[in-house]
């Protein structure tokens, strides 16, 4: 999964991109139109570990989402075309909106309201979705007009863009259009920006540290995470033992860039499951409500062409009792078939045949 940060200029998206990635980047390094960094990052999920400690495998690898901080975006001209092509590759933003003050640093706008900037990005995604829905809509216009071979496919597709307009105007997203699962399917190729699931990051000052909380609360109805991008940064630096007398006085319990993470996660509306041999115990990420053969898919193509069916066991018994053994015991190992639903710490065993 790709998450793209975004941003106005000088909202601190590059920082926030460090503090998420443990990269060491200047402010702005990134800021050439369509410049594109990527970093990816481990889903830290205490549940690998003590899963490990059980089955005792060689290793054991967390599931990962790809970051990637991309430059040259809402300066006040349209986006670079490479720009709006990074934009459209990526399965969820994460928008960062200005809230600290920095004399040295003025913000683009003037002042600072993070609710007028996290407007601005998405009028300016609005822009081009719309851009894209006329153009494609006055082809077709002109195209259902001669009798051919796709002409009622065309209609009915021309009427479905007209449906995305008038969402448009009315609500200035997509990401609430309901949508059956052909029209999602016929809408795909067009990976409309505001379509995308979004995370909403409040980036404030080292003198707003402590009431995180109340700062994010009411900024959207998307996921928000309110932090101090620069000093996340300059924390994460920091060996643990060290970096705790700072956290302390700042008055901060735990690092607050996973939880962009996590946040994320939520968005895209993802789980986690588990396979293990003695090799390797790896955590893999699954859309919520996918399959059995979906999940074998994840790990590999043979196993889901070759499906028979999965052992299934729930992490959260097999933690409580210890051990496999245990577990097959008290008749908690189930035989699940390819349509059974994955659910969020499973543990899986796929039998398949090639």
């Amino acid at each position: 999964m790709r998450i793209a940060i975004i941003g106005l200029p000088q909202s601190g998206k590059t920082t926030l991109f460090d503090a998420i990635t443990g990269r060491r980047d200047e402010p702005g390094a990134y800021a050439a139109p369509g410049s594109l960094h990527v970093g990816v990052v481990p889903v830290l999920d205490g549940r690998v570990d003590r899963l490990a400690a059980i089955l005792q495998p060689r290793k054991h690898t967390y599931a990962a989402l790809e970051f990637e901080d991309i430059g040259g975006l809402f300066t006040g001209d349209r986006p670079s075309p490479e720009a709006v092509a990074a934009m459209r590759q990526a399965d969820c933003f994460v928008k960062v909106v200005r809230a600290f003050e920095r004399e040295d640093l003025p913000h683009l706008r003037g002042s600072i309201d993070p609710r007028r900037d996290l407007e601005e990005i998405g009028g300016e995604l609005f822009v081009t979705d719309l851009d894209i829905i006329e153009r494609r809509t006055e082809a077709l216009r002109v195209s259902v007009r001669h009798p051919t071979p796709k002409q009622e496919e065309e209609k009915a597709e021309l009427a479905l863009l007209e449906r995305c307009r008038a969402q448009l105007d009315s609500a200035g997203a997509l990401d609430r259009l309901t949508l059956s699962d052909d029209e999602r399917k016929a809408l795909r190729g067009y990976t409309f920006l505001t379509q995308k699931p979004a995370v909403v990051v409040l980036n404030i000052g080292e003198g707003q540290i402590g009431d995180e909380v109340a700062q994010a609360s009411g900024l959207c109805s998307t996921p928000a995470v309110a932090l101090c991008a620069d000093m996340e940064k300059e924390l994460l630096a920091l060996e643990p033992e060290e970096r705790k007398p700072f956290m302390d006085a700042l008055g901060l319990a735990e690092l607050r860039a996973p939880r962009v993470v996590e946040a994320a996660l939520q968005a895209l509306g993802l789980i986690s499951f588990f396979t293990s041999n003695e090799k390797e115990l790896r955590a893999w990420l699954l859309p919520r409500g996918a399959t059995a053969v979906e999940g074998a898919g994840k790990v590999h193509t043979d196993l889901a062409r070759g499906f028979i069916r999965s052992e299934v066991v729930a992490a959260d018994d097999l933690l409580a009792l210890g051990s496999l053994k245990e577990v097959k015991a008290h008749g908690k190992l189930r035989l699940e078939g390819k349509d059974y639903v994955v659910q969020d710490g499973d543990l899986l065993q796929i039998r398949f045949s090639v």
